[in-house]
């Protein structure tokens, strides 16, 4: 048998696949390429909702409004993907409020980064499928009718085409003339017209504020040119300086921690460390010098001790956001403290991947925990209104989670807000160590013996520096602190502090051993 005619019977027989496999690709990638670059969605963030829009400009820009000018920066993404937010409304009181939360927000920007990517990723991922499913849906209807045709059919309708060659490419002609017609009427007029407004001019902030110095970040910030950026101009240099002040000061806590490195217990290969936090109050500046300090002791784990945000707000999630995205790698268990009530910043917590205790036992890395978030709501300057049960009635019930456990799973973190919590815990010796903020004070640890089993009590003081119930801002109010916990085969056995002090330097506790 003459091979020549075995390889193109073959090729006959593979055309309808490869035909039906190209239809497939091309519909998929114009059809989830069509949807995604006219997809949007509305987030939040830093204190504003926003519409989020995917664009192939390779920048990142914002639309402020009619008051302050547009601003982009580098995308640096792949394929030229930018992104285009549209800053719509807020809560805050006032603009002069507004400017300087969103600038602190911006001096810390890893978080909201770290969440539009998210954002732009869920859209592709959405567009490729419905791409694909169009696809499939088109190639099973090719085929459909391509069977139902029938061989003979087709053969037909091949030599009737053949034999209207002519003709056929005629009519060919007028159809694309007719299209390419339309396709002009469509789009030709406006291409045609001259623009009443030019199109946009963009200018290196640097440019615009030429008396100051500018970080690498800034330095690739442009400024849309026109009445707007001219008119604020003094605004911009505003929130520039108080963006300089909080990183700054952030910046030198950070690089700090190498200094002291040497001072932080280094655990044995068999040991696990965990980063204890707690009350931050929406001060995200710190999360960077928290996260150097788990990598200065080792840290695969953090203790999230609650009071990340001032209100619970929905807007607050950057505070969430941020701490996901310096703790991207580390396990993060949670509760949450009487600011964060309502159950906003519970679902960013569990839609961040953190395991968020809530009275049952969990275990995490071989580490046992147990706790709760704090039942009490609190806002911004509000007095505490009651939840659904009383900080007493909750120290009660989880005493009672913690002793009905086997001595071989005995409690070994557990983890509240209010030290008030695990009152009952501790005086029935039901936990080894049992952790805590809320006072914004340090306090403990302090051992115990109850019943032949150590207990071991300790509060954390507030890691965002907050005097009061908000302390995001370009300085620390109070000393900045953050705990170190060594575990050894699920029991702790190791405390340490790390502070940040207000004027920039770091101070390193002494290593505490834990009976367990």
């Amino acid at each position: 048998m003459d091979t020549r005619l075995v390889t193109k019977a073959r090729l006959r027989a593979m055309a309808p696949w490869a035909g039906l496999s190209l239809l497939f690709v091309v519909t998929s990638v114009l059809v989830g390429l069509l949807g995604f670059v006219n997809d949007s969605e509305r987030v939040t963030i830093g204190a504003h909702a926003a519409t989020v829009s995917p664009t192939f400009d390779g920048h990142a820009t914002l639309d402020l409004g009619a008051v302050l000018p547009r601003l982009r920066i580098p995308s640096d993404a792949p394929a030229g993907i930018g992104v285009n937010i549209d800053v719509q409304e807020t809560d805050a009181a006032n603009l002069t409020e507004l400017l300087t939360r969103d600038t602190l927000i911006a001096s810390q920007p890893d978080g909201e980064i770290g969440r539009i990517k998210q954002v732009i990723q869920e859209m592709a991922v959405d567009n490729a499928v419905a791409g694909a499913g169009t696809g499939l849906l088109v190639v099973v209807l090719v085929a459909t009718l391509w069977t139902a045709v029938g061989k003979r059919r087709r053969r037909e309708l091949w030599h009737l085409v053949h034999r209207h060659e002519r003709r056929f490419e005629h009519r060919a002609i007028v159809v694309l003339v007719a299209m390419l017609i339309t396709i002009a009427s469509i789009y030709g007029p406006g291409r045609m017209r001259q623009a009443e407004v030019p199109p946009t001019q963009w200018q290196p902030l640097s440019k615009l504020l030429p008396e100051l110095s500018f970080d690498d970040r800034l330095k690739s910030v442009e400024v849309a040119s026109g009445f707007s950026t001219t008119g604020g101009v003094g605004v911009i240099r505003t929130l520039v300086e108080t963006y300089r002040r909080s990183t700054e000061l952030y910046g030198r806590l950070k690089d700090r921690v190498a200094d002291v490195a040497p001072q932080i217990h280094e655990p044995s290969k068999d040991e696990k460390v965990a980063l204890l936090v707690s009350d931050r109050h929406d001060n995200i500046g710190i999360d960077g010098f928290a996260a150097a300090v788990a990598k200065a002791g080792g840290a695969k784990i953090l203790i999230d001790a609650g009071d990340d945000t001032s209100s619970g707000q929905s807007w607050e999630a950057f505070s969430i956001n941020s701490l996901k995205q310096h703790f991207k790698d580390f396990k993060v268990v949670a509760v949450a403290g009487n600011h964060d009530a309502g159950g906003h910043v519970e679902e960013f917590m569990r839609k961040s991947g953190f395991t968020v205790l809530d009275s049952k036992p969990v275990e995490v890395e071989g580490i046992r925990f147990l706790g709760d978030s704090d039942p009490t709501r609190t806002g911004l300057g509000s007095a505490d209104s009651p939840g659904d049960e009383t900080i007493e009635h909750q120290s009660k019930r989880l005493a009672d989670v913690a002793c009905d456990q086997p001595d071989n799973k005995r409690i070994s973190t557990m983890v509240v807000h209010d030290p008030s919590s695990y009152a009952d815990t501790a005086e029935r010796g039901c936990a080894s160590l049992l952790v805590s903020g809320h006072l914004h004070r340090q306090v403990g640890p302090e051992h115990n013996v109850v019943d032949g089993r150590a207990v071991t009590t300790y509060t954390n003081g507030t890691t965002g520096g907050a005097a009061y119930a908000f302390a995001l801002g370009y300085t620390l109010r109070k000393p900045g602190e953050v705990t170190l916990l060594t575990y050894l085969k699920g029991a702790p056995v190791g405390l340490q502090t790390v502070t940040a002090q207000p004027s920039g330097d770091v101070t390193v506790g002494a290593y505490t051993p834990l009976s367990s």
